[in-house]
């Protein structure tokens, strides 16, 4: 807007030698969201592998806009206080900062959410809920044992010194059944819940803190909810897309194109078609 041109040398170099030290090929995202809703800028993916490639998808995204304008909406309690008041010396609150995740080719089947509440893991869902994946009924619980042994190994009470109880943070089971630990969220609506909702997430959240450690895995009766009972009285409940019914609605769909592309494929006859838009970039003088 301003006519100004930046550059940015010194990140230019820690992004390529990030880069390289990663193999060749980088996931970017700021601290908890990841410009996949700007890979129709970047070929379809969020595969990088230069520094413009990384800020094409940063500037391009939407997600990533709002992690920096609305970076606490939502958030409640001393968790969020703590995080406002962190920041360097100087008194700026909160840092943001760019982390680059090796590029690997993950089978979106294979990937989880995972909802912690009170330091235990009270729920888990199918991250890609548009698509039905039929392996995924049959061995649902078997998926859920290797991811409860890997949260009580690698994160109960571990994941932020154990001050933060409340989070929740997603994985990936591989074809030999080892777990990996893919990204954190917080406890918030702004997290996609998936296939639960969160009334239902908090209900689960409620019985953990009134029933207390309990029995594993058991939840107790009184109080129970829908997502509970569904899921046999057993602690983290499992939900997957069971048939093609059940399938969601891709909340990604809507940010395949640009803005300024929907609105003009809106306006089908108006002065402001799709139509009238290629003519007029045939006639650039006439812009």
């Amino acid at each position: 807007i301003d006519g100004k041109r930046y550059s940015f040398p010194e990140l230019n170099v820690q992004i390529s030698e990030g880069i390289a030290s990663l193999g060749g090929a980088v996931l970017p995202k700021l601290n908890w969201s990841s410009p996949k809703d700007a890979t129709w800028v970047n070929n379809g993916t969020m595969k990088c592998e230069t520094p413009g490639d990384v800020y094409v998808l940063l500037k391009s995204s939407d997600f990533v806009s709002h992690d920096i304008q609305h970076t606490f909406d939502g958030a409640t309690g001393n968790d969020a206080e703590a995080d406002k008041a962190d920041g360097d010396d100087t008194g700026t609150p909160f840092q943001f900062e760019l982390a680059l995740r090796k590029w690997s080719n993950l089978h979106a089947s294979q990937e989880f959410r995972c909802f912690v509440s009170d330091h235990e893991l009270v729920a888990i869902s199918q991250r890609n809920h548009t698509q039905h994946y039929p392996h995924l009924s049959r061995e649902s619980m078997t998926i859920r044992s290797r991811i409860v042994d890997f949260f009580v190994d690698s994160i109960q009470r571990r994941f932020a010194s154990g001050s933060i109880a409340k989070y929740v943070f997603d994985c990936y089971v591989d074809k030999n059944g080892r777990v990996w630990l893919l990204d954190f969220n917080p406890w918030s609506v702004r997290t996609d819940s998936l296939q639960f909702d969160w009334d239902n997430l908090q209900k689960m959240a409620a019985d953990v803190a009134t029933s207390g450690e309990g029995e594993e895995g058991e939840v107790e009766d009184e109080g129970k909810t829908d997502d509970a009972v569904s899921c046999e009285n057993v602690r983290p409940c499992v939900k997957v897309v069971e048939t093609e019914l059940e399938v969601h609605h891709d909340p990604i769909a809507s940010f395949r194109a640009p803005i300024d592309t929907v609105d003009l494929m809106s306006d089908a006859d108006g002065a402001n078609s799709f139509q009238n838009f290629m003519a007029m970039c045939e006639r650039p003088s006439e812009m």
